[in-house]
């Protein structure tokens, strides 16, 4: 049905592609979200619902994803027309859209972390009242258009490089490094005075908060920091070649975002407690409580460069996923020369960005259906599309290809068509009551 096109660039190495999985799954949500949601929910009882759920539902339908691209090839418009899913092409093209729409304010906020960063070489970060210095980054439109530029310029750079000199070796350096910063940010948290009545707060399981919402907004935050939505993964994995273990991988990819996960609230958790910071989720967290906490520590100026360095970094490499995806599809599909494509989504999504910049409304807005309630959405089809269009035979076949140990079964396959769209359609049910109370409030 598919045959493999061995012309078609891809990673060099296997570290190297598990580099930039885990450089598409790790980005604004592990720290904007997560650490909130493990405090708020139940500490250690989330983390064991967060960790079921990833090796539930997480790594099969990451498994998936992947097998999907490196069957087919192509991003998510080649995807579904070549496994022959009615309507195939008409779902690519609208995931296309999805990311294109979703870069054009991701970008943005990538742009606001770069501002940080910079102004963190200053000093500023810790020396400016938080709320009041968010508040000149976001009502400065031409900095936050400068930013956003640099941001979009920095990506072009390297994905005018290629998916090797690119993209896979930013992520082979870049990715273990964000590790090591983020344990050193991890250990002065963790040596602060009273960090240990933190660390209990954050760590010690209340399952009398773990409720069916409860779960269910794990398992949409699972979705979502796996990078899952059949676009990112399936184009990335369009790049690994056959001795690649697929389900090896999924698991590599899915405990390296849940331990920068895990990294991130040690990093913020404790150390707010012990300040008696407020804790919030979402861009409050990022922009306001972690220079609130850095202020208060000896040293905060550095850390505070170090955390919003790597959280950049994090960043980039997500909004470069994304980017990968558009200019996949337009060398794929349309025949277009991958420097032509680089530039026009580049500028494309600058120029998309301006309403961003305008609005944190517009922000939160397009991303309940872009990002909450699309990209669920383009999971549960790349799954639908695998299990229903491929077929049991071929599916298992290439999910096994560079397998080593026990295969793939009969068990993931059908866990995969049943069990996990199921648990996508309770996010979108749940995204799109969200998005309907949003509009008419």
């Amino acid at each position: 049905m598919v045959d493999h096109d061995s012309a078609r660039p891809g990673f060099t190495s296997v570290f190297g592609a598990l580099m930039a999985f885990i450089g598409v799954a790790v980005g604004l949500g592990n720290v904007w979200r997560f650490p909130y949601m493990t405090a708020a929910f139940g500490g250690g009882a989330f983390l064991l619902v967060y960790l079921a759920l990833l090796f539930l539902f997480g790594i099969p339908a990451l498994t998936a994803e992947f097998t999907l691209g490196r069957l087919t090839r192509r991003g998510p418009v080649g995807a579904f027309t070549r496994i022959g899913m009615r309507g195939g092409r008409t779902i690519g093209w609208a995931l296309f859209v999805t990311v294109l729409m979703a870069l054009s304010y991701y970008s943005v906020v990538v742009g606001w972390v770069l501002r940080y960063t910079v102004v963190s070489l200053t000093g500023a970060v810790v020396a400016v009242e938080p709320n009041a210095l968010f508040d000149s980054v976001l009502g400065g439109y031409p900095g936050q258009f400068g930013f956003t530029a640099a941001v979009v310029a920095l990506a072009a750079a390297v994905l005018l490089l290629g998916i090797r000199r690119g993209v896979q070796r930013v992520s082979a350096y870049g990715m273990p490094l964000l590790f090591l910063l983020l344990l050193a940010l991890m250990v002065r948290s963790l040596t602060l005075p009273g960090a240990g009545e933190g660390l209990r707060f954050y760590l010690t399981p209340d399952f009398s908060k773990i409720d069916a919402g409860v779960v269910t907004a794990a398992l949409g935050q699972l979705f979502f920091s796996l990078g899952l939505g059949g676009t990112f993964m399936v184009t990335y994995a369009s790049y690994v070649g056959g001795d690649v273990d697929l389900r090896r991988s999924a698991v590599n990819v899915g405990v390296g975002e849940t331990l920068a996960s895990i990294l991130a609230g040690f990093v913020i958790v404790p150390a707010a407690v012990t300040l008696g910071v407020e804790l919030t989720s979402g861009p409050p967290l990022t922009f306001v409580t972690a220079p609130s906490i850095f202020g208060a520590i000896p040293g905060g100026a550095l850390f505070a460069t170090i955390f919003f360095g790597l959280l950049f970094f994090a960043a980039f490499l997500s909004d470069v996923a994304g980017f990968e995806v558009l200019v996949a599809g337009a060398v794929d599909e349309l025949g277009w020369d991958r420097r032509t494509a680089v530039l026009t989504f580049c500028v494309a999504a600058l120029a998309l960005g301006v309403v961003p910049m305008l609005s944190v409304d517009y922000i939160l807005q397009s991303d309940l259906f872009w990002g909450s309630t699309m990209q669920p959405l383009g999971s549960a089809l790349a799954l639908i599309g695998l299990a229903w269009a491929v077929g049991l035979g071929r599916a298992l076949e290439e999910a096994n290809r560079g397998v080593r140990g026990r295969p793939v079964g009969r068990l993931w396959f059908y866990w995969i068509k049943y069990v996990v769209p199921l648990g996508i359609g309770l996010i979108l049910a749940l995204g799109l009551r969200d998005l309907f109370n949003t509009f008419v409030s």
